[in-house]
């Protein structure tokens, strides 16, 4: 959901299949310097602070936590003032660097921002701002290289920003404005919602709600501009609008979360030319749902045998398991999130745990992943104003 957009989602807890334990509270704050302790891995928290069309903002900024690795349990650090919603935030590849997206547009409002912050242990310091070129900047990608930066915004396009070497950001050396329509009465334009870039760095992936493609461009490596690939766009159903997209591990998937209906597609991912090739797609609610539901995220555990949708209405996360054959999803289930309106969500990198973002419940709650079975446990919350994205250090699996 977007501003200047009226969408009424129900405020319904769900209890699944999975475990539905209590959770617990967890306000410590502690020094910057345990984030970078043994058991402790940093993390920031993407936010809403003013209210908007979809959402009553109340945060202060981005907000810096820390997790333990041994039990999953939050804490707060410190606060990153002085940005209009903060709603998409992330690291760059070496985790010297954050970016984050400014989502505002309409009324006053002429262009989102993208802003950039170097960190070193406790500091985090403002490196500088770029405009968007678009309004309402929804969502962030970094080459693999760490040399560009791409900005998707909800009413404007796709910007690309070569990153100096300081982690700087210069200005855009490239828009692309999308063109489209759906039947949904929410795809009156192209909304582009995402961008993501595969692992080699060779294609952009754009899920755009607005037409219910996904908008493939080869990317330049010396300069990041987009062209379209020899395939530009791979095709979802009518009126599903795509929002957000991950790769399997393996290199050779693709899932797409469809906002509108619900839905999960899988994708098998040509890496010599880009080409998306539809496999399935399955629902992410109950058989017996019949409320109001609009899907949000999606990610698949280190492992690739568990992948995760979230659902705002349905307020749950569903879980799905992966077919190493062929990349089919199983139904196992959904777990309430304990809160409303659960925006993206995050698993750690060793794929221990899940943190989900309540937006409209203000808290972060958190859930132990069993490996047997990818079922979630819930195990503590954190209260965050308004929390719509999280996003860990990056860090290197043990092998």
């Amino acid at each position: 959901m977007r501003p200047n957009i009226y969408f009424v989602l129900l405020s319904l807890l769900f209890t699944g299949s999975c475990t539905s334990k209590s959770v617990t509270e967890n306000t410590e704050q502690v020094p910057a310097r345990e984030v970078s302790s043994s058991n402790r891995m940093q993390a920031f928290v993407g936010t809403y602070t003013r209210k908007e069309g979809h959402v009553d903002g109340k945060a202060k900024g981005i907000y810096q936590i820390s997790a333990d690795t041994s039990d999953g349990q939050l804490f707060r650090v410190s606060t990153v003032p002085n940005i209009v919603n903060p709603s998409y935030v992330i690291y760059s590849p070496d985790g010297k660097y954050l970016y984050a997206a400014s989502e505002i547009g309409g009324g006053t409002d002429s262009t989102g921002y993208v802003y950039a912050y170097s960190l070193s242990g406790e500091k985090t310091q403002l490196l500088n701002r770029q405009m968007s070129h678009g309004l309402a900047p929804c969502h962030l990608a970094v080459h693999p290289s760490g040399k560009y930066l791409f900005v998707a915004n909800y009413m404007g396009g796709i910007a690309v920003y070569p990153i100096q070497d300081d982690g700087s950001l210069l200005p855009a050396s490239d828009v692309q404005y999308l063109e489209g329509s759906g039947p949904h009465a929410r795809q009156e334009a192209s909304h582009p919602h995402s961008v993501t870039i595969d692992r080699e760095g060779r294609f952009a992936y754009v899920a755009d709600l607005g037409t219910d493609k996904i908008m493939i461009f080869l990317i330049d490596q010396n300069s990041g501009k987009l062209e379209p690939a020899a395939t530009p766009f791979a095709q979802v159903a009518p009126g599903a609008g795509p929002r957000h997209l991950t790769f399997h591990p393996n290199g050779q998937l693709l899932y797409a979360i469809n906002e509108l209906n619900s839905t999960i597609t899988a994708f098998s991912y040509d890496r010599a030319d880009g080409h998306l090739q539809a496999l399935q797609t399955v629902s992410t609610l109950p058989m017996d749902f019949t409320g109001d539901n609009t899907c949000a995220d999606i990610h698949i555990e280190p492992g690739g045998r568990y992948l995760y949708g979230s659902n705002r209405g349905h307020n749950s996360i569903a879980l799905f398991e992966i077919d190493d054959n062929n990349g089919e999803m199983t139904p196992k289930g959904h777990q309430s999130t304990s809160g409303e309106v659960p925006r993206n969500f995050a698993i750690d990198p060793y794929g221990k745990f899940l943190y989900a973002a309540n937006q409209n419940s203000d808290n972060i709650v958190y859930f132990r992943i069993n490996p047997a079975s990818g079922r979630l446990e819930p195990i503590g919350e954190l209260n965050i104003p308004t929390p719509v994205c999280i996003q860990f250090e990056p860090v290197r699996p043990p092998s």
